[in-house]
C-alpha cells in the first residue's frame, strides 16, 4: 500500500520534474548570457522578493496560530464550565445536525 502510493508520488514528480525542465533550461541560458553585474542585480531582486515572501508568510502563519489559539481558549473554557456538555452529549442535536447535511 505504501509502496504504491510512493510508486505513484514518485509518477507526479518526475512528470512535473520533466514538464518544468526545459523552462529552467531556458531559463538559465538566457541567465548565463547576462554580464556579471546584471547577474548579481537579478540574483539581488530575487533575493529581495524571496526574504519579503518569507515575511510575508511568517505573518500569515503567526495571525492564523493566534487566532487558532484563541478559538481553542474559548472552546476550552467553554468545555470546562460544562456548557458544552448538553450539545456534545445531545444525540438528537448531533443526528439533526446530519440529517441537514
Amino acid at each position: 500500500m505504501i509502496l504504491n502510493s510512493l510508486l505513484r508520488m514518485n509518477a507526479i514528480t518526475d512528470t512535473i520534474s520533466d514538464f518544468v525542465d526545459d523552462y529552467v533550461d531556458q531559463l538559465m541560458g538566457i541567465f548565463n548570457g547576462l554580464d556579471y553585474w546584471l547577474q548579481a542585480v537579478v540574483l539581488l531582486v530575487v533575493a529581495i522578493f524571496m526574504l519579503i515572501g518569507i515575511f510575508v508568510f511568517l505573518k500569515k502563519f503567526i495571525k492564523l496560530f493566534l487566532v487558532l489559539a484563541v478559538i481553542g481558549g474559548i472552546g476550552y473554557v467553554l468545555y470546562t464550565q460544562g456548557i458544552l456538555d448538553s450539545i456534545l452529549n445531545s444525540s438528537a442535536y448531533i443526528t439533526s445536525i446530519f440529517i441537514v447535511l
